[in-house]
């Protein structure tokens, strides 16, 4: 994103047949009570943006994780198949560009990483990482985003951030998220294990180009003044939300209901591109 600001994760309200979204703001208490961040404001990778290839020539899009030991995925809770949560957002996105998604759900589907050298990391060091573990070009009709699970925190302007999630390398099919701060971003596993699914998803948004970040918009949701997020509370790119019951969000989540993250205004700007 082009924003200044270091900006907060917002999640959209899980929606049961787009009825009743509020079950869905447990995680919202969590991301704004604690003031954890996404940070997109990170300079362009590259001046050949992975958005720019990927809508018209794609024919499939791979999730690749790779994991520093200590950092593992949450892959599982009380039963509930977390990346079930990541896999049907991205498709349910792409489906209406035909973009099929793959995405792992154990980590025996992920790559470990071992010991890292470092403890934190630099802008360089999540691009170096992510090189060594990516397995297509951008201009390739199967494309990837790099998912990287670091057992440090980011540092940026030489400065260790302890409270950011995870972001997106801007321009780049590179995702990473920062294991310390998801863990410490409740004292609930059940919520923990949900916080992690709601940041990889709202980043891999970023990647795709959300919000006016590589795909125009359609109606009037760009929420420009912290960067590239979504007006609507709803969605799962909107910056920050409210407080709520967190109960009856994994309740509905383990039921099998609904886990839809993405707002109207964002999937329709996906199906206009």
């Amino acid at each position: 994103m082009k924003s200044s600001n270091t900006n907060q994760i917002g999640v959209n309200s899980v929606n049961f047949k787009r009825a009743n979204h509020g079950f869905f703001l447990w995680f919202l208490s969590v991301i704004s009570f604690a003031q954890f961040s996404c940070n997109d404001d990170i300079p362009a990778a590259s001046q050949d943006r992975f958005v720019d290839n990927l809508y018209g020539n794609t024919t499939g899009l791979e999730l690749i994780i790779a994991y520093e030991q200590g950092a593992d995925p949450y892959t599982s809770f009380g039963g509930f198949d977390n990346w079930r949560i990541t896999d049907y957002n991205l498709n349910q996105l792409l489906g209406t560009q035909k973009i099929p998604v793959k995405v792992p759900h154990v980590l025996d589907s992920m790559k470990n990483l071992g010991v890292l050298s470092q403890n934190n990391y630099t802008r360089q060091n999540i691009i170096d990482i992510a090189a060594d573990v990516q397995r297509y070009s951008n201009k390739d009709s199967v494309k990837s985003i790099v998912l990287l699970f670091l057992n440090g925190y980011l540092i940026k302007d030489g400065v260790i951030e302890t409270r950011v999630l995870g972001l997106n390398i801007d321009g780049s099919a590179v995702v990473a998220i920062f294991k310390p701060v998801i863990s410490a971003s409740s004292s609930k596993e059940a919520e923990k294990n949900m916080v992690e699914q709601s940041t990889v998803t709202h980043e891999i948004g970023h990647v795709l180009g959300l919000v006016n970040n590589g795909v125009p918009t359609t109606s009037l949701h760009h929420d420009q003044a912290n960067g590239s997020h979504c007006s609507n509370a709803n969605c799962v790119m909107y910056w920050k939300n409210g407080a709520g019951e967190v109960a009856q969000y994994i309740d509905r989540f383990t039921r099998g209901q609904d886990i839809t993250l993405f707002g109207e205004q964002c999937m329709a700007d996906i199906k206009a591109k």
